[in-house]
């Protein structure tokens, strides 16, 4: 890491924290090796004079983030690969300029590498940092695999839980379920993002049954938190279960942060091992702290055992 100046068209000078070469290996058309370097436009004056890291850009944080999401998704092209790792400096570490340049080495006969340059403000992107919590009890793995495919073909999935294993809740006589949650970028509003859930249940062939909501299901995909937002949203439930506009539907209100946070370890628990630190909206504990209480354990992520949805 390095520090250096930009000078934005506004005339807005910043200081700049640079991360150079960080390597990691991902799909772009095929497995190969990426170098990744950016330029985090911000303003290092207050944490030149506490020497705290909380009151500058996390280079670390910055740096973890980018590999774990690069390494977990496949790409068509360079272009995509580099706008994303924008987006994630921009919503997540909330920069007001980035410059992005991902190289392929060797991926060019006689050339050293090819790449991509980009920079990106604010500006550029309307997105929002949303956590999902998912559950299965019908096929878990295979629908928990094929749903999480479906997501990343319209959101970006920054991070996913571990993949536990917890009884039922409510009606008991069923198979245990497989609960896990992700967190997403998306630039869908709340109620386009729900619609599009609702899609991917209808196509792994959720089936939901009004006078009994706690039955198996191949697929569960509920919004839980969206950023820091205490808001409300309506969708229209149609005869089959799916959320879209329909004269045959009606409207019902959804709440969020979901109620079932502070209700239920399923989901409590993924969600606070993906954001130990984020507070949560209406009581401003942690989520660390929200699983600790609701299973009276101070090592929550231990409260179920877990499997492995990918071996």
């Amino acid at each position: 890491m390095s520090l250096s100046t930009c000078k934005l068209p506004t005339g807005r000078v910043y200081d700049v924290i640079e991360i150079d070469n960080l390597r990691c290996r991902t799909e772009i058309g095929k497995k190969q090796e990426v170098v990744i370097s950016m330029r985090l436009g911000c303003d290092i004056r207050k944490a030149g004079k506490s020497d705290d890291v909380a009151d500058s850009v996390n280079d670390r944080d910055v740096s973890t983030d980018v590999i774990t999401y690069v390494r977990s998704n496949s790409f068509n092209l360079v272009e995509k690969l580099a706008t994303d790792v924008a987006r994630i400096c921009i919503a997540i570490h909330k920069v007001p300029w980035v410059q992005v340049r991902v190289h392929r080495p060797q991926a060019l006969r006689f050339s050293d590498s090819v790449g991509v340059l980009i920079e990106r403000t604010p500006e550029d992107f309307d997105d929002s940092v949303v956590h999902l919590s998912l559950g299965s009890n019908i096929e878990p793995k295979k629908n928990m695999r094929d749903a999480l495919t479906l997501l990343k073909k319209k959101v970006l999935v920054l991070k996913m839980s571990s993949s536990f294993l917890t009884s039922p809740q409510i009606q008991l006589d069923q198979p245990d379920f497989i609960n896990m949650a992700v967190r997403i970028l998306t630039d869908m509003a709340p109620a386009q993002l729900k619609t599009f859930l609702s899609g991917i249940e209808k196509s792994l062939l959720r089936v939901r049954d009004h006078k009994n909501k706690s039955g198996p299901c191949t697929i569960d995909l509920d919004i839980s938190l969206w950023g820091s937002k205490v808001l409300e949203y309506s969708v229209c439930n149609s005869g089959d279960g799916s959320n879209h506009n329909s004269s045959n539907g009606h409207i019902r209100k959804k709440e969020l942060p979901d109620p079932d946070i502070l209700r239920f370890a399923h989901v409590a628990v993924p969600l606070a091992e993906i954001s130990p630190n984020m507070k949560h909206p209406t009581n401003g504990s942690t989520l660390a702290s929200v699983a600790m209480k609701i299973t009276g354990r101070e090592d929550f992520e231990n409260s179920f055992p877990t499997v492995g949805l990918f071996r």
